[in-house]
């Protein structure tokens, strides 16, 4: 597997996939982006080994990440001060209420974002254009080489497909595959994802079902 040290955070990746690439408008609805999110930085957790995943639920391991990475260091430092083990879909419910601002606030002081207000006509808004466009469209190239390029997909690669997924951003890879031929891929490619990873990617999946379907725990 490629080094995931040397690509930027899933999180950050899919910050940019869920946001317009020019005017840095949300793109999906608050609620999934919550959940996906927090997904994603306990992804970048077990990914760069600072966390595993025991019984359901993730387990701090000691080691560190990188100091950049503020976000994730936040969500580890939670864990470990936890003297009981929650499942992760109770982090995930955790998370969701901070996430979003935790992981603007890490991309703005890297000065990869700009933060601008919007005034509408019930309430503010916000979005975040990208400071560097090839940046912004790395998260897309990633998806885009994993399915349609030579080379193995990797835990990275698939996991920011399937959170993107269920965004219901499925269109990243056309006119080359549609909706049913990406599904088909993300099926095949799930199968060999190392357990601990498809633990996080169920959690995810439930916490957006109960969002839409009720049994949301927020």
């Amino acid at each position: 597997m490629p080094a995931v040290n040397s690509r930027p955070p899933l999180v950050e990746a899919l910050f940019y996939l869920a946001h317009d690439e020019f005017t840095g408008k949300p793109q999906v609805a608050r609620p999934a982006l919550e959940i996906c999110l927090s997904g994603a930085i306990i992804c970048d957790l077990l990914f760069t080994g600072r966390i595993s995943v025991n019984g359901g639920c993730p387990i701090v391991t000691g080691k560190h990440g990188r100091d950049a990475d503020r976000a994730s260091a936040a969500v580890v430092a939670e864990i470990a001060a936890e003297p009981v083990a929650y499942p992760l879909r109770e982090w995930i419910d955790h998370l969701r209420p901070a996430v979003v601002d935790m992981v603007v606030d890490q991309l703005a002081e890297a000065g990869l974002i700009s933060k601008i207000a919007e005034r509408g006509l019930l309430r503010r808004t916000f979005r975040y254009p990208p400071v560097d466009l090839l940046v912004a469209a790395g998260g897309r190239a990633e998806i885009r080489s994993a399915v349609l390029g030579p080379a193995k997909p990797d835990v990275y690669n698939v996991s920011l497909a399937l959170l993107a997924w269920q965004l219901g951003l499925d269109d990243l890879c056309e006119p080359q595959l549609d909706r049913r031929q990406l599904r088909a891929w993300l099926d095949r490619a799930a199968k060999p994802m190392p357990p601990a990873a498809a633990e996080v990617l169920a959690a995810v999946e439930a916490a957006l079902v109960a969002s839409v379907y009720g049994g949301d725990r927020r």
